[in-house]
């Protein structure tokens, strides 16, 4: 049976972000996705506890007020941030980005495709990954 894929998409373009949301209803139809246009907007939603379990985050580099580097560094320094499943989907394919994303523990990181049917086919191999994958234990809970 499929997990339950709930999405917290962390995107300050519009347009792109409407791009995000159509890829995932056509491959991910049951796929709940919350919207968060900056890191600080992102952050306070996980605070929030209005993300139903389980979820990851998708998350931009390049925004304003908190970018996805700060974003990342703020969540992971957070006890309760330091499971989050985060995969950055950025236009950035600069070196330095990707390795401070995972010198920052980002779970993965996907250059964010330009056009309709690259989109789908990175969304839709991320949804077969999120399905195959164990998720992490929910924070204080004992280990099995």
């Amino acid at each position: 049976m499929a997990r339950a894929m709930n999405i917290l998409l962390v995107e300050d373009n519009s347009l792109d972000a409407m791009m995000i949301r159509r890829a995932l209803s056509k491959v991910a139809p049951d796929a709940a996705v919350a919207h968060a246009s900056d890191g600080l907007e992102a952050l306070d939603l996980l605070e929030s506890d209005r993300l139903r379990p389980p979820y990851f985050v998708l998350l931009d580099i390049n925004m304003p007020r908190m970018n996805g580097h700060e974003f990342l560094e703020r969540l992971r320094s957070a006890r309760a941030g330091s499971d989050t499943v985060v995969f950055v989907f950025s236009t950035s394919d600069c070196p330095r980005d990707i390795a401070k994303a995972y010198r920052q523990h980002a779970n993965g990181y996907i250059v964010k495709p330009h056009d309709k049917k690259g989109m789908m086919a990175s969304l839709a191999t991320l949804r077969d990954f999120w399905e195959l994958c164990e998720p992490p234990p929910k924070p204080g809970s004992p280990p099995r």
